[in-house]
């Protein structure tokens, strides 16, 4: 509707930022097919994207940022190399996909029904492991980020039982959750997650267990300085979290993370960060699998999902599918399941609600 209303008012160059984001592969492939038509037409068409596969699909010439400078420009054909090398001034590599031996069931949903004003899911049965990581993958509205904030008490249920170590929870508040071992971080970042006007040393202060009655402002700048060492934080105790980049923001997230949890909630971990800081985080993540936390995270992103994954569900207009092992399926599989297609012949024989 945007793109249409520019192109209503008569506009002969368009700017998108981070376009591709919560959309299917079939919308992404539709979009990029209007795209170069207009393209065609004498449209300028500037792309602005951290998705490299996307800007080599789409563009016929790339110029690379890095902080704030524009460090080179390549002409189609692309070479992947020289461009991530610009972007990070170094090569990164994306590590082989790892699956570590799941544990103890630490999550058990029976016969689950949730519902708001737009959408109604009925009747999810899971169960996630210890050291497991589910991806969660659907068009966003298809009732994932429901099903996400159920688990960690933020709505409850109108039906069915949620199980958490053993021991039912169902309609117990995040708080409850929380004092459980269960964490939940949010897609947005400053709105829900941090707050704006407060420091990186403040948010420790309000984490971490307090001391006592009154706080120890020399010990809480120890502990911030600890945190910005460990997760690479390019800030400082007293920078505000609004100053910080994307990606610190999310690593700032992780940083405020209490030890140990038996659950960790995400939703969209990696939206808008670079490959560097991609890797980064789900590195950090990985490590607490190793520890025996369970990770069930949402991302529009298919390539992430099958990467981090060890199982996937498949959210279609309020409808769960039963888990998919991630080494047995693909992208195309992916994206034809979320866009409602091909649902029966994957999952033959198997109840879906």
């Amino acid at each position: 509707m945007e793109i249409i209303r520019l192109l209503w008012s008569g506009v002969e160059v368009i700017i998108l930022d981070e376009p591709t984001t919560g959309i299917s592969a079939i919308q992404k492939s539709k979009l990029f097919a209007a795209l170069k038509t207009l393209a065609a037409e004498g449209k300028a068409i500037i792309f602005v994207s951290h998705k490299l596969e996307d800007v080599e699909e789409l563009c016929n010439k790339i110029a690379v940022l890095r902080r704030g400078k524009l460090v080179g420009e390549m002409n189609a054909p692309f070479q992947t190399d020289v461009l991530v090398e610009m972007m990070f001034g170094k090569m990164i590599t994306v590590e082989e996909r790892k699956c570590v031996e799941p544990g103890d069931t630490t999550l058990e949903l029976r016969n689950v029904c949730i519902e708001d004003h737009r959408l109604r899911i009925e009747n999810v049965n899971l169960k996630v492991r210890s050291r497991e990581v589910i991806g969660m993958a659907g068009m966003e509205g298809s009732g994932q980020d429901l099903l996400l904030k159920a688990c960690a008490g933020l709505i409850r249920p109108v039906d069915g039982k949620i199980i958490l170590k053993g021991n039912e929870r169902t309609g117990v508040s995040y708080l409850g959750f929380k004092r459980n071992g269960v964490a939940y971080m949010p897609a947005s970042r400053l709105e829900e997650g941090l707050i704006s006007g407060l420091t990186i040393a403040e948010h420790g202060m309000l984490s971490d267990e307090p001391g006592g009655v009154f706080i120890n402002r020399d010990a809480a700048q120890a502990s911030a300085l600890k945190k910005i060492e460990n997760f690479s934080i390019r800030g400082l105790p007293e920078t505000k979290v609004e100053e910080l980049s994307g990606g610190n923001q999310q690593r700032t997230l992780l940083a405020l993370l209490r030890d140990p949890l038996s659950l960790l909630l995400l939703e969209h971990p990696t939206r808008g960060l670079d490959i560097e800081s991609t890797i980064y985080i789900w590195n950090r993540l990985k490590e607490r699998c190793t520890l025996g936390t369970s990770i069930l995270f949402i991302s529009p992103d298919l390539e992430e999902i099958l990467q981090y994954s060890d199982r996937i569900l498949v959210f279609y207009s309020g409808r769960v599918s039963p888990l998919i092992d991630a080494s047995c399926t693909n992208v195309d599989q992916l994206g034809q399941l979320i866009g409602g297609k091909g649902w029966s012949e994957v999952f033959q024989g198997q109840e879906i609600p």
